[in-house]
């Protein structure tokens, strides 16, 4: 099968957190795979009227990365990856920046039944949680979700779409330089690291108030997912807000055998976790935790628990460690992935393309002939020329 694939970089298969690069790398053993972002999308167009793909595949997110993808999709249909519960800011900084404000009025109205606040004449970049779902659903043949509860959640909202779970693919953890794994279990003070964020402040003030109670502990804020991995005994993947639908950081912690702690959202639904304040699973699930969840109405206070307890107790930190180790091992690997992907897209690219719903918005058919289609009118002429 050809393939075109449209996301925000080129894959790179050992990147901790880039839960699809692997796979990419697998099909293409099997499959002709041309990988298409920003810089080179323009190329799609000219490569797809020469040699047609089979099927396309779109990653979309609500970052401004992801922006390029929505033309393509829109006109090309395919296989939709989502990765966000909204969409709503990326969208909506794309049409307002290109001079669309109608447009975007339009697609709101379209995907949230509504008016949009942006009516009454305001300046500036809309932003919300709005999901702006809708649109992306509708044009995809077929989408895939990095998460099975997510999967659920949005087939009830959204019943008409077909929405498949597929596992992340994240890469195993990368080996010392003599071949062995790294061993941090006996290093004092236990080095506890997160990506630099808005949640930053939080987990400062929550390490100072640890170690004003005598928690000997050390605070990595990393630059880069590379560094935290190979640095942090503790991976603390705080993103707040986040609409992301599957949490790559947490993930990358469970295959490196280190503990984490996550805030308690959506996106960590498909996991067992552990409550800092009574240190009991949050659900009812027979699966071991794999990590700490906090509330983020008490972010600050159950973080610092959360950090003295993990520093105090070597035994917690190897059960959880091993635990979402061993999650990983049987949901999350490059190998489970890309089995589950092959089925996916065998199934997507038997799919016609979908009829846009009724009320969709008629700037969405637009095929860029449409000033050229207003100036031949204007000299009585058409573009049948058979005519």
């Amino acid at each position: 099968m050809k393939l075109a694939w449209f996301r925000h970089a080129i894959p790179v298969a050992a990147h901790p957190l880039d839960d699809t690069a692997g796979v990419i790398g697998e099909l293409g053993r099997d499959h002709a795979v041309d990988v298409f972002t920003r810089a080179t999308a323009h190329d799609f167009v000219w490569r797809q009227f020469r040699h047609p793909y089979d099927l396309c595949v779109f990653e979309l997110d609500n970052t401004p990365d992801h922006a390029f993808v929505w033309p393509y999709l829109l006109h090309y249909s395919g296989l939709l990856l989502l990765r966000a519960f909204s969409l709503h800011d990326s969208r909506a900084r794309s049409l307002i920046r290109a001079q669309r404000r109608t447009d975007y009025v339009e697609e709101f109205a379209f995907s949230e039944g509504r008016s949009t606040w942006f009516m009454d004449g305001r300046e500036g970049e809309p932003r919300g949680s709005w999901p702006m779902l809708r649109i992306p659903l509708a044009a995809a043949r077929m989408t895939a979700v990095l998460s099975r509860s997510a999967a659920d959640t949005l087939q009830e909202i959204h019943p008409e779409a077909r929405l498949r779970p597929v596992p992340p693919a994240i890469p195993g953890p990368a080996p010392a330089p003599d071949g062995s794994s790294p061993d941090f279990s006996d290093r004092r003070p236990l080095v506890f690291g997160a990506l630099a964020s808005p949640a930053s402040d939080m987990v400062q003030n929550a390490a100072a108030r640890a170690r004003d109670a005598g928690t000997p502990i050390a605070l990595v804020l990393a630059d880069s997912a590379e560094r935290l991995v190979a640095e942090a005994d503790v991976i603390l993947a705080l993103r707040w807000p986040s609409h992301t639908i599957c949490e790559a950081l947490p993930l990358a912690a469970m295959a490196s055998g280190r503990p984490f702690v996550v805030f308690e959202t959506r996106s960590t639904a498909d996991w067992p976790l552990l409550d800092p304040q009574t240190w009991r699973p949050r659900d009812f699930t027979p699966e071991a935790p794999v990590g700490i969840s906090i509330d983020v109405r008490d972010a600050e206070h159950s973080l610092m628990l959360a950090l003295r307890r993990l520093a105090a107790d070597p035994a917690l930190r190897a059960s959880v460690g091993a635990a979402g180790q061993a999650w990983w091992g049987r949901h999350a690997t490059v190998a489970h992935a890309t089995a589950a992907w092959r089925a996916l897209l065998g199934e997507a690219a038997s799919l016609d393309v979908p009829l846009p719903p009724a009320g969709w918005p008629a700037h969405l058919r637009a095929d860029g002939t449409e000033r050229a289609r207003s100036i031949l009118r204007d000299f009585g002429a058409g573009v049948d020329l058979f005519r």
